[in-house]
């Protein structure tokens, strides 16, 4: 197989996944007091015109009101996604500027997806939080406060959405399920689960990295104050160091390509492919197979097409996620660290082999043989592993947790393939839900799960490889929803909180039936994460 049918594919891997999971604006000041200006939009349709008011609460977090001068007397209250907890400096190798901690509000998903929300005529209200990383508890509470601001500056709001993205879709449930009363819809979107979960799934890979191909990455147990700090930029060079080799490696032979010069594993098991190897670590960490540029099937036309599709597009999408898993390791893990004064992260217990199940049968080619797959497992199994801080997961864990407690109408959008979110975080809820109704603590018919789905096919080939896409493959990728997908479950969020109910089965399927990446089918159980599981 000629190695050009990879390049390209893999040429910016490591310089743009790293940082693309915490992609963040660059804040600007704003005043204590609330400021409001009078504001306009062009759009297609016409000129629209609303107030947009700026200020802080009580506790000093940013936030943002849009009220429209069409108003039809909802709003939407928007929780962001997890950004930085910490400054970040420029980093000149991977052509990255310096990201300061952010702490703007952000009042819905996109500018573009704002623009339509208030030119249909919802006002738009958002926080920035005082802190960032994984805020669960500060995000909740600033997005109740602004909710409680815009109700008392308008008291012609009747009805609230709460939405948010990923922590943020899990800071809508949060709020929903704490303050009854408080909203009439909820729309979680790509919504996160439990910090322990999410940081099972990124540590699992992270920790691989590690043992398999790099023993000078932390992972875990960072020094406090500025050590720490020291440590986990360290680390991120590490990481994207170690998979550019790897990268690097796969162009160079993409069926036998060498492992890291850094990997102290013995000479027997770097005789497997590294593919194999990132393969299985995302196998058994629970990434994805399909990615923003391999769909895990399809090959390039000709004599290599059956061979990449099989052995490479699996393993190839693992390492383009992972790139983001890995990187969302290393700063999460070192935010929650201090956050709860010790390490969060643990595997001590953990069986990979159990974990990797009857997948290494059906990835038996990217796996590069069972044979090959025990191997590494046998390896992995003899490494020192990770012990959590039993009072720092208590600390963790003091904050929320889904109940599935759900009494007002709540739509859920969540994707198949998401590799940060897995749709497993959605699933989640719908079993705590289920959980609930059995127990007889709410009513049942009050959540529906709308899922994103990426085409059967969608790797493109030119003449030097695989082709990444310039606009993001949809159902892939961490909340990659398009702006008519976000309005379509908006409206039907918007409805629901004006008649008390979730739409129909049969109202549902005529909103998504002209996108054929939407779906809803109640028999389609994806698996929970690997720390639920």
């Amino acid at each position: 197989m000629k190695n050009t049918n990879l390049k390209k594919g893999l040429v910016a891997l490591i310089a743009s996944t790293l940082v693309a999971v915490f992609t963040v604006a660059i804040p600007s000041s704003a005043s204590a007091a609330e400021t409001c200006t009078k504001e306009y939009l062009s759009t297609a349709s016409g000129r629209v015109d609303f107030t947009k008011c700026v200020g802080t609460d009580d506790n000093g977090s940013k936030y943002e009101i849009r009220m429209p001068a069409k108003f039809n007397g909802t709003l939407f209250t928007y929780a962001h996604g997890i950004r930085y907890g910490v400054a970040l400096p420029a980093n000149p190798a991977a052509g990255t500027p310096a990201v300061p901690i952010n702490y703007e509000p952000e009042v819905a998903p996109t500018a573009a997806v704002a623009q339509s929300m208030l030119a249909a005529g919802y006002a738009l209200a958002g926080s920035g939080a005082t802190s960032q990383g994984w805020n669960l508890t500060e995000l909740t509470d600033a997005t109740l406060q602004v909710l409680q601001i815009a109700r008392d500056k308008y008291p012609k709001i009747s009805k609230v959405v709460a939405w948010g993205n990923s922590l943020g879709g899990l800071t809508t449930q949060a709020l929903s399920e704490q303050y009854s009363g408080a909203i009439d819809a909820a729309l979680p979107m790509c919504i996160a689960d439990s910090a322990q979960a999410e940081i099972t799934m990124a540590g699992d890979f992270l920790w691989g990295l590690k043992v398999l191909f790099n023993p000078a990455i932390k992972g875990t147990g960072y020094s406090a104050g500025q050590t720490g700090y020291i440590e986990m930029l360290g680390d991120l060079a590490q990481v994207r160091a170690t998979l550019t080799e790897i990268k690097n490696a796969i162009i160079a032979d993409p069926l036998r390509p060498k492992w890291p010069t850094t990997s102290t594993a013995p000479a027997t098991l770097q005789a497997i492919p590294v593919r194999a190897a990132v393969m299985l670590l995302g196998l058994v960490s629970g990434i994805s197979t399909q990615s923003n540029t391999y769909d895990g099937v399809a090959g390039p036309p000709g004599d290599s097409e059956t061979t990449f599709g099989v052995a490479l597009s699996p393993a190839l999408a693992v390492l383009e996620n992972g790139a983001e898993a890995a990187g969302l390791a290393v700063l999460a893990n070192y935010d929650m660290e201090r956050r709860a004064n010790g390490v969060v992260f643990d595997n001590s217990t953990t069986n990979y082999s159990t974990r990797l199940g009857t997948a290494g049968t059906t990835y038996a080619a990217a796996l590069s043989g069972l044979d090959a797959a025990r191997g590494i497992l046998g390896y992995l199994a003899l490494m020192p592993r990770v012990k959590s801080n039993p009072a720092a997961v208590a600390t963790l864990n003091s904050m929320y947790q889904i109940q599935g407690k759900i009494e007002v109408p709540t739509i859920a959008l969540s994707a198949t393939a998401d590799h940060i979110t897995p749709a497993g975080a959605a699933q989640y809820l719908i079993d705590q839900y289920n959980a609930a109704v059995t127990d007889g603590k709410v009513k049942s018919g009050q959540l529906v799960v709308i899922w994103n789905k990426p085409p059967n096919e969608y790797t493109k080939f030119g003449a030097s490889g695989a082709i990444t896409p310039t606009v993001p493959t949809n159902g892939v990728g961490h909340c990659t929803f398009t702006t008519a997908q976000v309005m379509t479950v908006a409206k039907m969020a918007a409805t629901a909180a004006k008649t008390g109910k979730i739409p129909s089965s049969t109202a549902v399927k005529a909103a998504i039936k002209s996108d054929g990446n939407l779906f809803v089918n109640p028999n389609y159980k994806p698996d929970l994460l690997k720390f639920r599981q």
